[in-house]
């Protein structure tokens, strides 16, 4: 765990993939807060990814910032920037508008139209680097509803690069995204999403905040083998 940006009043962490951000129903592992309360015993999670992204997290270190912040991010005064591998080519900006809806196990659904418990949902998608069959695309969600911009994305035919939920659910190996790889090997196995960039206004209520999360060495691997492969064509 790094952190990403530190003052009196919250604490900025770079999640790793793999960690819960607070406690699981059903789950023993230990989660991101409790790592985080090892140096800041008063922190408090003010959002939260899911297991397999990574990415910045806000943690509150008083009551009274995480009251504050609980405010900025429920009137989506918090600016959100996320990265992810899909499957596919994005040749330009996207903007969709599409209601999500409660679905089973946990999930999310696009909602049917006038259906009554659909939530508001959207997301505006440019592409950042296309390479064929794969697109590293930038992520804005306007609304924080669950696997939005999983969900936004495989609606537009651009599932995640791995994701059991709404995509496929497989790892990827070198060879599939550079075909002439040293080796064969699999370098990503979880969901490449990543929360690259949080813009707040600051609890203080004097300045705004920009914190941001370099890219993690899974995804890193990926462009290159995948940059590989377009400078070989």
């Amino acid at each position: 765990m790094r952190v990403l940006y530190r003052d009196e009043l919250l604490l900025v962490v770079d999640k790793p993939a793999g960690v819960l951000t607070v406690p699981g129903r059903s789950d023993s592992s230990v989660p991101l807060s409790a790592m985080v309360r090892e140096i800041a015993p008063s922190a408090l999670a003010v959002h939260r990814l899911d297991r397999d992204t990574s990415g910045a997290v806000v943690f509150a270190l008083t009551r009274e910032a995480h009251r504050a912040l609980n405010i900025v991010f429920e009137t989506r005064k918090a600016e959100k920037i996320y990265l992810a591998l899909c499957r596919g080519d994005l040749p330009g900006a996207r903007r969709i508008d599409v209601p999500l809806a409660d679905a089973r196990r946990g999930g999310m659904r696009l909602a049917a139209p006038g259906e009554l418990r659909a939530q508001e949902a959207l997301t505006e998608f440019e592409p950042q680097e296309r390479f064929g069959a794969v697109t590293l695309v930038k992520c804005l969600p306007r609304t924080g509803r669950t696997h939005q911009i999983r969900l936004h994305l495989a609606s537009m035919g651009l599932p995640i690069l791995v994701d059991p939920r709404y995509g496929e659910g497989r790892p990827v190996r070198s060879r599939e995204l550079w075909a002439d790889a040293p080796e064969d090997s699999i370098v990503l196995a979880r969901t490449p999403l990543h929360s690259a960039s949080l813009r707040i206004p600051h609890p203080s209520g004097v300045r705004w905040l920009q914190v941001e999360s370099p890219l993690p060495e899974d995804l890193s691997r990926c462009l290159d083998l995948l940059r590989a492969a377009r400078r070989a064509q």
